[in-house]
């Protein structure tokens, strides 16, 4: 499908102004450099109850003045203003449904298994584009296997924090790298290799992207980053990166364990396996240092000990820094 134009589109509600409302983007050339078509893309979003948010997300991709895109919305059975919003649309849809479902990633299944496009993206449907933002992914992924673009977090106070892609490479996402700074929304990967390495797995509901990031890029590797911001990610009450990210967290240590024994890549099996020993030992050190049913010289002496049996882990400076702390604790209500 070519993007369709502004004047094509439903008129913005009142009172919206700007992008995606009343500015669109200048269609690109029939082809791309050296006359080579432009690559398909295929964008789900999912969504459900986010009528406040839906139509923003709705214009922003169709607006992209774009020659070969494909445009699929699976929404979970929601009763506000949803379903309206996307008949609105629908002429420009490549489909859409609206049911219960059980969660993002099945509803991002679901778009995927009807996908044909050679480049993957879901876009959530309280997140929006910028303009000229799948011209800039179509041609920088042209010789790579997946494309990071900087996003920008932003909430409705006005606060915002570009996160600029760093690094991205399987096993420095595994040991949580600072290098490997990176966002969903912001990194663009090929349908194919998503579907070769297994798609998302829906037994997950909060790093399931997490999950998928770190089995494609196991196994193709190639990233083009991109100085440019593609994305904005709202951040809402209602977010799951603002009200779970306990559980996130909680999330990537199953993660961890599955990869362990089901990788078909042995440097994600053996990364996955080394963090796994890290996270014990932290949860064991912290657990240690609030003990209070222990003096501080035997906290210290189990702490020494344990961490003697598997140096390589644990004589890190989080347990020298811990010992210390036990040993000279800032208070007087430190046990003796």
């Amino acid at each position: 499908m070519n993007c369709p134009r502004l004047a094509e589109l439903p008129p913005p509600p009142p009172g919206r102004v700007g992008w995606p409302w009343t500015e669109g983007t200048p269609s690109l050339p029939a082809t791309a450099q050296a006359g080579r078509p432009w690559p398909s893309i295929s964008i789900v979003t999912p969504s459900f109850n986010q009528g406040a948010y839906l139509e923003e997300t709705i214009r922003s991709i169709l607006l992209q003045g774009y020659p070969n895109l494909e445009y699929i919305i699976v929404d979970g059975g929601s009763t506000d203003e949803s379903v309206a919003i996307i008949k609105k649309y629908e002429p420009w849809l490549t489909h859409w449904v609206s049911e219960p479902d059980q969660g993002q990633p099945q509803a991002i299944n679901k778009g995927l298994a009807r996908c044909t496009g050679e480049i993957f993206q879901w876009i959530n449907s309280d997140d929006y584009l910028l303009a000229g933002s799948l011209g800039k992914v179509a041609e920088a992924l042209e010789d790579a296997d997946a494309v990071a673009g900087v996003v920008i977090n932003f909430d409705e106070t006005g606060i915002r924090e570009t996160l600029v892609p760093g690094e991205l490479d399987a096993v420095k996402l595994i040991f949580a790298e600072s290098s490997t700074r990176w966002h969903q929304p912001g990194l663009w990967l090929r349908r194919q290799g998503v579907i070769a390495c297994g798609g998302i797995d829906d037994s997950y509901h909060y790093s399931f992207d997490w999950d998928l990031t770190i089995r494609y890029l196991g196994r193709f590797n190639r990233v083009n980053r991109l100085p440019d911001v593609l994305v904005h990610f709202r951040l809402h009450p209602e977010s799951k990166t603002v009200s779970n990210w306990e559980r996130f967290m909680q999330e990537r240590y199953r993660i961890l364990h599955k990869l362990s024994e089901t990788s078909s890549q042995s440097l994600t099996r053996t990364a996955c396996c080394q963090q796994i020993r890290r996270l014990d030992w932290r949860d064991f050190v912290n657990t240690t240092r609030e003990d209070r049913q222990r003096s501080r010289l035997l906290r210290v002496l189990w702490l020494g000990a344990a961490a003697c049996r598997d140096p390589r882990t644990r004589l890190t400076r989080f347990t020298l820094g811990t010992i210390r702390r036990v040993l000279f604790p800032a208070t007087a209500t430190e046990d003796k």
